[in-house]
């Protein structure tokens, strides 16, 4: 039996808490559901970012996105990448006797092989990701720990990648920021369906994992980069963006309960598996690792959780801060209306929330979580309020300060708009 536990990372785009495990009622999930039930639930995940590529480099560094060099996509002529003395997860591990495997997408570099996997099978659909697993792990002899990431393209629109189908043998839900009509309940049974793809690839994971011997001495830890893919949701800083799925499960320890309400970054998910392997958490990480509060031992909660964002398709600078009873958001450019991206513009929800999406945003925007959750009242010129306000804003300062975020000092140039401007220059 191996010393160490092997570490399985999985994620998937676009998820959020889009589960039965978090209470949606209509979705046929039973392996993940019942890998939370049999292992560990928290309740307050959040991203760092609600783009892909920014949200995956914190998970993949446990850092903020602007410490990665990850502030936008990291794909096509979007230009952003690791930084180059960017320490990745996979290193991390491969560095301290694990054998490194990627499985599926990777969406912080242009470099797939500067990561430092040992082997990577870039396959993405759902079905080739299960089936490159399945003849991997049949054909090792587990001399060494693994480190495997997992990453599933599913459920990003296109809903029907790889040619996935709708579901709604449960009826479809509906989150209460999206209006209930013909097209987002078309959207959300095809958003169901890719769900459910991802629900029985999990399922088959754990069956190669149970078959192989593995199973027991596996760490399975199961989130997503940020929000679902629909309007005030994905590109936004509201909580319906950034919120995350976040489920462990490691059948060699008994836990002394498995739901957590504490305020969870993803910049903590890199030491906290580390931690799980037996691996000295390095100083430069910014995370802080929830090993001891699922192991009883001595754990400070985080008082807040920061988010950012900054480019995706566009320039569109936001901060925010957020502790279990307040939201503050900090808009940085003057444009009030909601950013949305464009695989969610070019779906039919978007067309009927149009008029709910532009002129509502203002540089400042206060939400009380126990009296609104759903974010609807800014409370930013309540006078009630002015002290919170004040308070978040100094705290969200320091963040910046101690954090060298490059938007503090000035507009942030994109690769895009450096590179324009050097072949104008070299005419």
């Amino acid at each position: 039996m191996l010393k160490r536990p092997n570490i399985l990372l999985i994620t998937c785009h676009d998820l959020g808490k889009h589960l039965g495990c978090y209470g949606i009622p209509n979705l046929n999930t039973p392996a993940l559901d019942n890998l939370a039930e049999k292992g560990l639930l928290f309740r307050n995940s959040f991203a760092t970012s609600p783009g892909c590529s920014p949200s995956r480099a914190a998970i993949s560094t446990g850092k903020y996105p602007h410490n990665t060099g990850v502030l936008g996509l990291s794909h096509a002529h979007f230009g952003w990448d690791l930084n180059k003395n960017e320490t990745h997860i996979s290193k991390y591990f491969s560095d301290n006797g694990y054998l490194t495997v990627l499985f599926g997408l990777q969406h912080i570099t242009y470099e797939d092989n500067s990561l430092g996997f040992n082997k990577i099978f870039p396959e993405r659909s759902a079905d080739d990701v299960v089936n490159n697993i399945k003849i991997y792990l049949s054909q090792q002899k587990y001399t060494h720990p693994l480190f495997l990431e997992i990453n599933f393209f599913e459920p990003h629109r296109p809903f029907d990648f790889g040619g996935v189908i709708s579901d709604k043998s449960k009826g479809v839900f509906i989150p209460y920021f999206i209006p209930e009509n013909s097209e987002s309940k078309n959207e959300f049974a095809n958003f169901q369906g890719a769900i459910q793809k991802v629900d029985n690839s999990i399922s088959a994971i754990i069956t190669v994992l149970k078959d192989s011997g593995l199973y027991d001495d596996t760490v399975i830890l199961f989130t997503t980069d940020h929000g679902i893919p629909f309007p005030k949701a994905k590109g936004t800083l509201y909580d319906p963006g950034i919120e995350t799925c976040l489920i462990i499960n490691y059948p060699k320890i008994e836990y002394k309960k498995n739901i957590f309400n504490e305020l969870i970054s993803n910049i903590d998910i890199l030491p906290t598996l580390l931690e799980f392997a037996k691996i000295e958490i390095p100083k430069i990480i910014q995370g802080k690792s929830f090993f001891q509060l699922i192991n009883n031992g001595k754990y400070f909660e985080n008082e807040e959780i920061y988010a950012e964002k900054n480019y995706h398709e566009s320039y569109d600078p936001i901060r925010s801060i957020r502790n279990k009873n307040y939201k503050l958001i900090v808009n940085f450019d003057a444009d009030r209306s909601i950013h949305i991206p464009s695989d969610v513009m070019r779906g039919e929800t978007y067309k009927t929330m149009i008029n709910d999406l532009i002129n509502c945003r203002k540089r400042f925007e206060l939400f009380d979580l126990d009296l609104d959750y759903h974010e609807k009242n800014n409370l930013e010129n309540n006078e009630k309020y002015s002290e919170i306000k004040r308070d978040l804003l100094k705290k969200l300062h320091e963040w910046m300060i101690s954090t060298e975020d490059p938007l503090y000092f000035g507009q942030i140039q994109s690769p895009h708009y450096l590179k324009t401007i050097n072949i104008l220059k070299n005419v």
